[in-house]
């Protein structure tokens, strides 16, 4: 089971467009994905459930990450995730044909109290490695995947919040790969540089930690999470390319040494606005554009590929729209 956390540090920039589309797609190539929304704004969670059912039957039932959260008492095993798990009933029908399988850990408009709890678990903000809950917090996440069947999912996608908070941190700590999703402009590529470098100083703390408390903590491996790449989001395009004003950003991005996909995604309310609405990501849309199903095609072959999990036929992908 590959773990992947889809991570930005400014909001606006398509995590969420583009964390539906993947999961939905390699679900549809007949693989068995699970979305987990950490996002207390819950856009994932909406792009999948109309607030009204979302209300009924996940917060009012408590089934939401937050109730999972909340549900975990000090010094105790967490709850088997499994049971706060649930499957969006028009993405099950629409990846059904290829014989594939996505779930969906919902999110919570109050998910932000559990960062507030978790937070104050640690001792507050600046207490990091120096306290005693320090793994009790940061393992979480981790250890509630585990709690899943082994061969209950080939793909896990995390969609984090918008910063680098502990809930996004304890997502790092129980990922094997980050995706960053970014938008060819200055504030973005600022925001790429950031979230960076608070990445690099959480694993590299995370690693000292465990070895400072090997002795207590012997079941905690070293972090080694890969950076994936940059996805280019919202990306305008001229005569086929992108403007000569976003080419000079996506320069500045590949500058900063991380790699950058060469699937871009391009700007388009025709493609993404209502696809809210219909419960159902662009991708397996019938009336989603050609270029747009083309581009997203290109980008989950290669996220395909980065993540070593290539040769899915995704080409089967274009077969959907009997365009590609």
């Amino acid at each position: 089971m590959k773990v992947v956390a889809i991570a930005s540090y400014k909001g606006g920039v398509g995590k969420t467009t583009l964390t539906a589309n993947i999961g939905t797609a390699i679900a549809r190539l007949g693989r068995r994905v699970l979305l987990v929304d950490l996002d207390p704004q819950a856009n994932l969670t909406f792009s999948f459930y109309r607030p009204e059912v979302w209300r009924s039957d996940l917060a009012d039932q408590r089934r939401t990450v937050k109730a999972w959260f909340e549900s975990w008492r000090p010094d105790t095993l967490p709850p088997p995730l499994a049971g706060y798990v649930t499957t969006p009933p028009d993405a099950a029908l629409a990846v059904a044909p290829g014989g594939g399988r996505l779930d969906l850990l919902a999110s919570h408009l109050s998910l932000g109290d559990v960062e507030m709890d978790l937070t104050a678990r640690l001792g507050g903000a600046q207490a990091h490695r120096s306290t005693r809950h320090y793994f009790d917090v940061y393992q979480r996440l981790s250890t509630g995947l585990a709690s899943l069947d082994l061969h209950a999912y080939d793909l896990v996608l995390i969609d984090c919040p918008p910063h680098f908070g502990v809930v996004t941190r304890a997502a790092i700590a129980a990922c094997d790969h980050v995706l960053v999703p970014a938008r060819p402009d200055l504030l973005s590529t600022l925001g790429i540089e950031h979230l960076l470098g608070k990445l690099g100083r959480f694993v590299w703390e995370y690693n000292r930690v465990a070895e400072l408390q090997s002795g207590l903590h012997p079941e905690v491996k070293q972090l080694d999470p890969r950076v994936l790449g940059v996805v280019l989001m919202m990306v305008q395009y001229y005569r086929g390319r992108p403007t000569s004003f976003l080419r000079r950003h996506i320069d500045q991005i590949a500058d900063l040494g991380v790699p950058v996909f060469a699937a871009m995604i391009r700007s388009s309310n025709r493609a993404f606005a209502g696809s809210a609405d219909a419960q159902l990501p662009a991708v397996l849309s019938p009336d989603t554009p050609y270029d747009v199903v083309r581009e997203l095609v290109d980008l989950v072959e290669e996220f395909l590929r980065r993540i070593g999990a290539s040769g899915l036929g995704v080409g089967g992908l274009g077969a959907w729209h009997g365009e590609l």
